[in-house]
């Protein structure tokens, strides 16, 4: 009878192994199809987009999956990306034909133009009454094309007596008036960024071409030089389409599973991390790994006996651009949302550390029944590490703005995030599978539960991330690092860390006088710093206490 039982528990053994292997394989097989150079990296609209959604939909379809887009199993939304260049764009100065990109380009919110006319250099183009003003003993403006030092008087620094009088669209606004034709901004403070080529962005134009020109051509900016110029740019229309497919369990509220598909394309909409010619991007990890599981989390559920909860799974597009297509969704949603008990959303999942098998769980905080059962600590397949807010930089903040409550699953940033290098031979499948059995058994449990009741979060890092820095360090921060201080998993050659010998590992204690002890008091540290600034970092390396000296 024993030898009998010891038989039973050994086929039960090797029956549930054979399904993680099968399991290991599927997502495997997933996340080496969508990062295929064949997909050119799934830019929102491109031809690989489109083979990735026509892939995931006859995943949805074989799952037994109801579609649930606008048609079949897709849902189409419109968008704007900025504007795009078209036609004849030129610059000649004196008849030297400049380059456009390497040379000079527009900004974003340029106007069309064809101008055929001549320079005044007004200086910083700054009027501020008695205290400054360069057009004080200037005259017959009208009708030139007026070229602005980015600088001011006294410099660019938090303290100028000039600082509100110095932005972009000042100095466009006074130009104007002053009878301006065109702007060319150029650039003589050090201590100063010059503007990148960005079109990629939706901002209201002003009624002026707006142009800058490189540092190495300044001397081109002489009064009375002879200038042709020629703007032509269009709006970017694009499409993005989501993937949407039902499991109807006749039940009066639905959780939403979702991912997002899209990827950087070959890094020419902006995002990219890499400097160099343009590339594929096939975003392995980001997120061909989170599709990878909402795929198979189809086939496990749609299994399940489960009666008290319908499931929706969204594979979302445009994700990279800003969150569009989770923002198209939720306002043009394909259930009642007032039915959605939560939303579960997985993106970068696929780089689980084999040592420390930590997974990173947001929006904890949006409902009680996540703190009850998602909890830091060992579990069959994890080790968690749970995050309050309900904000973030993926798509379930879009449902979080709804007052809908999120999960958000994450493995962590690294070396390889937005650039090339993100392929698939780097996941861990293994890792992967067990998030997938964690997120099934998470579902299964807070699948007896009530629906859940919605609890606003305080989202404090997130705004702290969203100001606006003069600096940066040039490091990739370790999300995942739950001790004190800030983790540094990567450093970008050639900026202020790389300069500085800091290395990838280092935990960061203190910068200046600011002692950090996370993620937001580096963000905190960081916004007291402008760039030339010099301070001393302290850093924990091997367990020994460094101090690196390092200039902004």
């Amino acid at each position: 009878m024993k030898n009998v039982f010891v038989i039973f528990i050994a086929a039960i053994y090797l029956t549930n192994l054979k399904a993680q292997l099968s399991e290991v394989e599927d997502l495997s097989s997933h996340v080496y199809f969508l990062s295929d150079d064949k997909l050119e990296g799934r830019g929102t609209g491109s031809k690989g987009e489109k083979i990735a959604q026509s892939y995931i939909a006859s995943h949805f379809n074989e799952a037994g999956l109801k579609p649930y887009g606008v048609k079949g199993y897709i849902q189409p939304f419109n968008f704007t990306l900025g504007k795009k260049m078209i036609n004849t764009n030129f610059l000649n100065i004196e008849n030297n034909a400049l380059k456009l990109e390497d040379d000079y380009f527009p900004l974003v919110y340029a106007a069309n133009c064809f101008i055929n006319s001549s320079i005044v250099n007004v200086g910083f183009g700054i009027d501020a009454g008695e205290l400054y003003n360069d057009y004080a003993e200037l005259s017959k403006l009208e009708g030139k094309v007026f070229a602005i030092n980015l600088s001011s008087p006294d410099g660019i620094h938090p303290h100028s007596k000039y600082k509100d009088y110095t932005d972009y669209k000042t100095r466009v606004s006074k130009a104007k008036e002053k009878g301006a034709v065109a702007v060319i901004f150029y650039n003589t403070e050090k201590h100063v960024d010059d503007p990148h080529y960005d079109i990629k962005r939706n901002v209201q134009d002003v009624e002026l071409p707006v142009i800058f020109i490189q540092r190495p051509l300044n001397d081109l900016l002489k009064n009375n030089s002879k200038i042709r110029l020629s703007i032509d740019m269009i709006k970017d229309e694009r499409v993005g389409e989501n993937v949407i497919g039902f499991i109807d369990n006749r039940a009066e509220n639905t959780i939403v599973i979702g991912a997002h598909y899209d990827h950087l394309g070959w890094g020419k909409d902006g995002g990219s991390l890499y400097k160099g010619k343009p590339t594929i991007h096939n975003g392995a990890d980001d997120n061909a790994s989170g599709v990878s599981i909402v795929i198979e989390l189809a086939k496990h559920l749609k299994n399940s006996s489960n009666t008290k909860n319908n499931y929706l799974f969204i594979c979302f597009s445009a994700e990279e651009l800003g969150l569009i297509g989770s923002k198209s969704f939720t306002l043009n949603p394909t259930i009642d949302l007032s039915s959605v008990n939560y939303m579960i959303n997985f993106d970068m999942v696929g780089r689980l550390d084999e040592q420390t098998k930590k997974l990173s769980v947001g929006g904890v905080g949006t409902a009680s029944a996540f703190q009850e059962l998602i909890k830091n600590g060992k579990n069959n397949y994890v080790d968690i590490v749970t995050k309050q807010s309900g904000m973030g930089p993926s798509d379930h903040a879009s449902f979080y703005l709804k007052n809908i409550p999120v999960l958000f699953l994450f493995t962590g940033t690294h070396a390889d995030y937005h650039k090339p290098s993100d392929d698939s031979w780097k996941i861990n499948f293994n890792g992967m599978q067990n998030i997938l059995e964690y997120s099934a058994d998470l579902i299964t449990k807070l699948d007896s539960r009530d629906k859940l009741v919605f609890q606003k979060t305080k989202d404090e890092s997130s705004q702290s991330l969203k100001r606006k820095f003069s600096v940066t360090l040039g490091v990739v921060p370790n999300y995942m690092f739950d001790g004190k201080g800030m983790k540094i998993d990567a450093v970008t050659e050639g900026k202020p860390a790389h300069t500085g010998g800091i290395l990838a590992g280092d935990i960061v204690t203190r910068m200046g006088t600011v002692e950090i002890t996370d993620m937001t008091a580096y963000m905190m540290a960081l916004g007291k710093f402008k760039k030339g600034d010099s301070t001393k970092v302290e850093v924990l390396r091997n367990n020994g206490l460094r101090i690196i000296n390092i200039t902004f």
